[in-house]
């Protein structure tokens, strides 16, 4: 009877990339910092506020039968529920 024991190691490349491997990790401890700094405005983050959009721009965002909120349509417009822009 054979027995093996199996490492972790065994199933990863012998000589990884690692300037590869560095320069993901890189980009993405940036991309993880820009999202720490962004700070939404007060008055936003209160009210629960949602961006203006323009006529014609896309407003919702459909997810099986439920339907997000992406922007607001301006005065005089509205959001189709079928197109899901403002009209």
């Amino acid at each position: 009877m054979i027995s093996s024991t199996v490492s972790v190691r065994d199933f990863y490349p012998k000589d990884p990339n690692l300037t590869n491997e560095k320069q993901l990790l890189g980009a993405l401890h940036d991309v993880l910092k820009k999202l720490q700094t962004k700070r939404l405005p007060f008055w936003e983050k209160k009210f629960g506020q949602v961006p203006t959009c323009d006529v014609g721009e896309q407003c919702a965002v459909r997810k099986g039968a439920r339907i997000g909120k992406m922007c607001d349509c301006p005065r005089g417009a509205f959001c189709n529920s079928y197109l899901l822009k403002c009209l």
